[in-house]
């Protein structure tokens, strides 16, 4: 499986997209520099806590890499489907079920390493601008860390198998645009807050909402063996 998933990761030049990764933090901080600059001259505070701020560029991270999943997706289901590329790969003397189980472990892992990374270096850069700046009020303690990394591994747990969901809309209709869009809907969906809540608030959801996304994974490759391809 190793050995399948690194042909995979070399077909496609996967390595490639780190710049994309790279691209999407600095994105993610600058749009959380506006933020404060916009808060600031409105007289008000961006981030009353640290536990505001982690949920804030939380629910920024989760969607971009929610979203970047399906692109992932499109790239390595959709497309090869739709150019009948994945024709030839199933005439390797590999069982399809492995072939297709590798590229969703692709996209998982992609999406979780993504996630967890990328909290990590936007909460270190935040804690480093804070300790010159002192935007935010309270100090972050044990505790608000202790939970904010829980909350963050939790999440992006939850966001790696939630972001299979798309694959449905995708094989459905054989269709790029659609699996983009779905993943946009679904970001929409999750990613919203009011009062400083958001649905990956209550984990019960993101995690309910990864099984379904494991059990589409199934059911997308149960019969992958006797499916007909074209």
């Amino acid at each position: 499986m190793r050995k399948l998933i690194t042909l995979e990761i070399k077909k496609f030049k996967l390595f490639s997209y780190l710049n994309g990764v790279l691209i999407t933090n600095f994105v993610i901080m600058g749009f959380l520099c506006l933020l404060y600059f916009g808060e600031k001259n409105d007289g008000n505070i961006a981030f009353v806590s640290y536990e505001t701020a982690f949920t804030d560029f939380g629910s920024l991270i989760r969607a971009a890499f929610t979203i970047f999943a399906s692109v992932l997706i499109a790239r390595l289901f959709i497309e090869e489907y739709k150019s009948n590329s994945i024709t030839l790969m199933f005439m390797y003397p590999i069982k399809r079920k492995k072939i297709m189980i590798a590229k969703l472990l692709i996209v998982a892992c992609f999406t979780f390493i993504t996630i967890f990374l990328s909290n990590i270096l936007i909460g270190s850069a935040f804690y480093l601008a804070d300790s010159y700046f002192h935007f935010v009020p309270k100090t972050l303690t044990f505790e608000v860390l202790r939970d904010g990394l829980i909350s963050m591994t939790l999440g992006a747990i939850a966001s790696a198998g939630m972001a299979l969901i798309p694959l449905f809309f995708g094989m459905w209709k054989k269709s790029v645009p659609a699996t983009i869009i779905s993943a946009i809907i679904l970001v929409s969906l999750t990613s919203s807050t009011s009062n400083d809540v958001t649905v990956f608030s209550f984990i019960a959801i993101p995690i309910s909402l990864a099984v379904i996304g494991c059990l589409i994974a199934y059911f997308s490759i149960r019969n992958i063996e006797k499916m007909d391809i074209n």
